[in-house]
């Protein structure tokens, strides 16, 4: 009984040691940073975030907190941070997308699909307009987002701005100079499907604000 003891408390031991080997002596180093999913944000920004560096110790690499210093990067709407054996951390991000952006005096304030304001910067390519807002007020963010969301290709492609002068007053302008007034942030499909087929007819001004019962004025 007491040689199994011994062992069982020598293994244990062993075990211990072993761990504190691990911890304070770089036995696994960190060989290569690896990250996917960014397109917008720099891999050296993301890796500088990590608080990893090349050489450090794999078991002292704290995958959590990693994750959370990138995740605070302004375009990064999640982060996984992981560490595979010999010697890699991988970080895998998704980024925000910018629906929407609104000029103000000290630039396009850029804003994703929940309606929220995350950087200041160059609008992307998709990206839609929007005006009347005198604050960032992100109820009204998000429901214009939710609008410009359910857009179909050929029709968002047509929208030049989006006008919303209060949270249940918001208007398409598109490029050809053409409106739609859409109305309150719902049943936003059945209106997108309304506008795009109301828009084959000749007018200036489509009101979809009842999907069931469009009307068409010049």
């Amino acid at each position: 009984m007491r040689g199994r003891l011994s062992w069982v408390v020598g293994g244990a031991a062993l075990i211990i040691c072993l761990g504190l080997l691990l911890w304070f002596v770089p036995v696994v180093k960190v060989g290569e940073i690896t990250v996917t999913g960014a397109q917008q944000t720099a891999e050296e920004d993301i890796i500088t975030a990590t608080g990893v560096v090349p050489g450090a110790n794999m078991a002292r690499v704290d995958a959590g907190r990693a994750a959370r210093n990138v995740a605070a990067l302004p375009w990064i709407e999640r982060a996984h941070v992981e560490r595979h054996l010999p010697g890699t951390v991988s970080v895998e991000v998704t980024e925000r997308t910018a629906v929407l952006y609104a000029a103000r005096s000290d630039g396009e304030h850029l804003i994703d699909a929940s309606g929220v304001p995350f950087i200041i910067g160059a609008p992307p390519a998709g990206a839609v307009e929007i005006t009347d807002t005198r604050e960032d007020d992100r109820e009204l963010f998000a429901g214009a987002a939710a609008v410009v969301g359910s857009l179909d290709g050929p029709l968002r492609e047509q929208v030049a701005r989006i006008r919303v002068s209060g949270p249940y007053e918001i208007t398409l302008i598109l490029l050809d100079g053409r409106e739609i007034y859409w109305g309150a942030p719902e049943d936003n499909h059945d209106k997108a499907r309304a506008a795009s087929a109301a828009l084959s007819r000749e007018g200036r001004v489509y009101n979809v604000s009842d999907p069931v019962q469009v009307t068409v004025r010049q």
